[in-house]
């Protein structure tokens, strides 16, 4: 079983990825299992086999607490651990040959507390991949193309697992957009010589140390996908297929 971790920032579409993602592999004859680890999510476009909500009532840890929305998605979240005995044990008898994993909405909560390596060091052991989601509205202009996969950055040095990083929502770029993203891709010193030439913010020490930071290893395993057309969707899975065999 492989472990596909789909992470990234409130409203990138990792519940929409989840749900097309899924059906695209099930069109495919793969096994497919899912698990929603989102427990404040009211809505999913999709049937999960494996719900953290069954577990933990979000309401309930609001109302008992005393807390406020925020409050009590960082409690529920910092709960699942004590249930991930029961949790990995519906995965056992899931048998899935890839297993979506649909994380918590606000990724900070999940990626940067410790119940985020926690939970993945109980799902997969080392057949674990992270999908790290870059929202399409934050890759259009050079410097927010690279805050966003500095991000990413950080999300990997935190798990040290085998990482995919995905433009999402790509129906909603332009032809034009989108091929600039693919030469920045291509070419990363093109990327340089944009940041320098349209960011006036780009000066001192620090700013060019995070230019000279951006190369073929950063931008490397990045791919555009539509969870509207599918769009990107086999070549997803192809990148998926080349790091299970690596690993």
């Amino acid at each position: 079983m492989y472990s596909i971790m789909i992470i990234g920032t409130a409203g990138s579409g990792k519940t929409a990825l989840t749900a097309a993602f899924s059906e695209w592999l099930k069109n495919n004859e793969r096994n497919v299992g899912i698990l929603n680890l989102d427990p404040g999510v009211k809505w999913l476009p999709y049937a999960p086999d494996i719900d953290i909500r069954e577990y933990i009532d979000f309401e309930a840890v609001m109302e008992k607490y005393n807390l406020g929305p925020n409050g009590a998605l960082v409690a529920c979240i910092d709960m699942i651990a004590n249930y991930f005995g029961e949790i990995r044990d519906e995965i056992t008898s899931l048998e899935p040959e890839f297993l979506l994993v649909d994380t918590p909405g606000q990724m900070e909560l999940f990626a940067f507390r410790s119940v985020g390596p926690y939970i993945i060091s109980r799902i997969g052991g080392e057949n674990i991949i992270v999908l790290c989601l870059l929202d399409s509205i934050f890759t259009k202009n050079p410097s927010s193309f690279v805050s966003a996969l500095l991000l990413s950055t950080s999300v990997q040095y935190r798990f040290l697992k085998p990482q995919i990083n995905v433009i999402s929502k790509s129906d909603l770029l332009t032809l034009e957009e989108k091929e600039k993203i693919e030469q920045w891709i291509e070419n990363p010193d093109e990327l340089k010589m944009t940041l320098i030439e349209k960011e006036q913010v780009l000066r001192g020490e620090l700013n060019k140390k995070l230019i000279d930071a951006i190369s073929t290893e950063l931008l490397a395993d990045l791919v555009f996908t539509s969870a509207t057309t599918w769009e990107g969707l086999d070549n997803l899975f192809a990148l998926i297929q080349r790091i299970s065999a690596e690993v």
